[in-house]
């Protein structure tokens, strides 16, 4: 009977060992794919190009709210809320 325990014991302490194995590896795996969308991220929001278009957007946003009849002031706290909401 000691032996049976004894060896359930082993078979699933290693068992354990193995799905925690593999769990880290999962987890290593998850990390560099995260890294790399990250990485990628980084690189698109700092592109000039992007920069410049979504500085056009806003000043456009901006000006069309004023155009509208809100006054300067408003235009700018519409646009702020505007910005804030997509983050």
């Amino acid at each position: 009977m000691k032996t049976i325990i004894f060896s359930l014991l082993i078979v699933t302490t290693l068992f354990s060992a193995s799905t925690l194995a593999n769990n880290d590896s999962q987890y290593e795996q998850m990390a560099k794919q995260l890294s790399k969308q990250l990485e990628t991220s980084l690189k698109v929001m700092n592109n000039p190009k992007l920069i410049k278009a979504n500085a056009k957007y806003i000043k456009s946003l901006y000006e069309a709210l004023v155009e509208e009849g809100f006054t300067k002031e408003q235009a700018l706290q519409l646009v702020a809320a505007t910005l804030a909401s997509k983050k």
